[in-house]
């Protein structure tokens, strides 16, 4: 398989590999024919697994065993059929240790008798058995390999884990010796081109300087260069050293130092190829964060300068140049700000007495002129006032002229009071007559009260009954406060309206206030805009967001600059 990053070319598939204890059995089976007496040239076992398939060596009896194949059934479980160099091919049915049916066949030489059948199908049941031993051994390993990897697993670090493994499948490898046997196993994992000791079994710590610690590491340094197993003299044993490769490479070497059977062998490969990727992963991930940062770093920087790799290649150049144009392109730096649209003159009416809501003339949206009426409070109960206070008037007038008929001093004092106070009373009940009717004090528009659906409802003395907005516009912006260092008078920008969203409306800045408010859970500081140009068509209340330009800078520093300021404030703050 090559593989080159993100794209992997797979080979062709290939075939499914035999069982292993097949082609074993299947010797000792045609060892124990000829030990019988029988002439049998060879052996061949067909099934619909592919894994359990072992044709005949000899081409010239492929069709004879094709056609024996098809013969053997239920009904006639024996089939015999004569090859053309005159041998015997004998088919038969045969349990596999999975279950599947399977046919066995054997080519005899002559002579050919009932008594050479009769053996041959007598020895079929000792190669069924066999077949079936060798089965429960492969299942039996693959179970201890389970419960090692068990063991080593429930570990907390890698280190306790490759101690563990170690120990374990020394003496697991043992078992496969004979009594007088001796083993030491090590580990060795692969760094910076030198195989270097990390575990042996039933050792916690060695010194690298000892002997067998220096002659286990020759072995291993050897395997690692020419990418091999490894089999030879040490001294007065033997070593066998086991390269276990990563991609291609070795990456570790699992060194043997003694009498090392093929049944131990078959153990150190299974259990190696199994833990050692797992221990080799889980110690690289308890690396400190910057050796993992650096040794990705070599990776990446290997596979650059290698030979291949042609997408991280590409991909380095496209990072490159993105870098390039984030640095080295200026483009307008802009304050995004929450706008909303408001009068250039605002005025309230208010109510100027307590009363109740008699008639409602606009609503909000219509235009009005200096002096229309807007509103009128219910005014009956001041106009019975009026005529009362009247009345009381002209009496106390009546009073105060008879009394200067009479020339008495003090009843026309008391009189004259008595009509300044009646005549003060009259005034003020006029006074708020005339007051019952709201009138508009501008030109301009009704930007709120909509009091239609409310008449007779009350209102209080200062409740704002009518805001109204003149002809003229101005842009109102929510600066964020942390923008608000670099807003300027003068400053240009555009705004685009919630109702307008296509459209973009040029505006000069005017004036930056020092009026701090929250919206949307945000500080931030009021500034007004005119409009450059034509304005649009608008309303007062209309919203939007405005861009305001305040200079010129890369990209990656307007995209940057919001985190960078919030670092250093939590730096600054949070620093001892």
């Amino acid at each position: 398989m090559t593989v080159d990053d993100h794209e992997v070319v797979l080979p062709p598939p290939a075939a499914t590999p035999q069982a292993a204890e097949l082609a074993p059995a299947l010797a000792a089976w045609l060892q124990r024919l000829h030990a019988a007496g029988l002439a049998c040239q060879g052996v061949a076992l067909h099934a619909a697994d592919p894994a359990w398939r072992a044709p005949f060596e000899r081409a010239d009896v492929a069709e004879a065993w094709a056609e024996a194949r098809v013969r053997v059934t239920r009904d006639s479980p024996v089939a015999l059929s004569r090859v053309p160099s005159g041998e015997l091919l004998a088919a038969t049915h045969l349990a596999l240790p999975s279950g599947q049916p399977g046919i066995v066949g054997a080519l005899l030489s002559p002579p050919h008798n009932d008594r050479s059948l009769q053996l041959l199908l007598l020895s079929l049941g000792w190669l069924q058995l066999t077949l079936a031993a060798a089965s429960l051994a492969h299942n039996q390993r693959a179970a201890e390999l389970l419960e090692l990897m068990g063991h080593v697993a429930s570990h907390r670090d890698a280190r306790a884990a490759a101690q563990d493994w170690v120990n374990r499948t020394a003496a697991w490898a043992r078992r496969e010796l004979p009594p007088e046997g001796r083993l030491r196993l090590s580990l060795f994992e692969v760094r910076h081109e030198r195989a270097r000791w990390w575990v042996a079994a039933d050792v916690a710590h060695a010194e690298t300087g000892s002997p067998a610690v220096q002659a286990a590491t020759e072995v291993a340094q050897r395997a690692f260069v020419e990418g091999r197993e490894l089999a030879e003299a040490e001294g007065q044993g033997q070593a066998w050293a086991l390269p276990l490769l990563d991609q291609g490479e070795v990456a570790a070497v699992l060194v043997a130092q003694g009498e090392v059977s093929p049944a131990a062998r078959l153990v150190l490969r299974s259990s190696a190829a199994l833990a050692e990727p797992l221990l080799r992963h889980w110690r690289a991930a308890e690396l400190p964060l910057p050796v993992q940062a650096w040794r990705a770093l070599r990776r990446v920087a290997g596979r650059l300068r290698g030979p291949g790799h042609w997408a991280w290649k590409a991909g380095a150049v496209a990072a490159a140049l993105l870098l390039a144009v984030l640095l080295l392109v200026p483009v307008d730096d802009r304050v995004t700000a929450h706008t909303v649209i408001e009068g250039r003159t605002r005025q309230l009416v208010t109510a100027p007495f307590e009363g109740f809501i008699a008639e409602a003339l606009v609503r909000p949206g219509d235009r009005v002129r200096r002096g229309q009426v807007l509103l009128r409070l219910d005014d009956r109960e001041l106009v019975l006032e009026q005529a009362r206070l009247r009345g009381e008037r002209d009496q106390a007038a009546g009073r105060l002229r008879q009394a200067m008929a009479d020339r008495e001093a003090a009843g026309v004092a008391l009189a004259s009071a008595e009509l300044q106070g009646a005549e003060g009373q009259l005034a003020l009940v006029e006074a708020r007559l005339a007051r019952a009717q709201l009138v508009a004090p501008i030109d301009g528009l009704v930007v709120t009260g909509d009091w239609v659906q409310q008449l007779g409802a009350p209102a209080e003395l200062g409740k704002e009954m009518f805001e109204i907005a003149s002809e003229g516009y101005r842009v109102v912006l929510h600066v964020p406060e942390r923008d608000i260092a670099r807003v300027r008078a003068g400053q240009r920008g555009v705004l685009r309206l919630a109702g307008q969203p296509h459209e973009g409306h040029a505006f000069e800045l005017s004036r930056v206030t020092a009026t701090a408010s929250v919206q949307d859970g945000a500080n931030g500081f009021r500034a007004e805009a005119a409009w450059v140009g034509e304005a649009p068509p608008l309303s007062p209340g209309m919203q939007g967001v405005a861009k305001v330009v305040v200079g010129r800078a890369n990209l990656l520093t307007i995209w940057t600059r919001e985190s960078v300021a919030w670092l250093r404030l939590k730096l600054w703050q949070y620093w001892i």
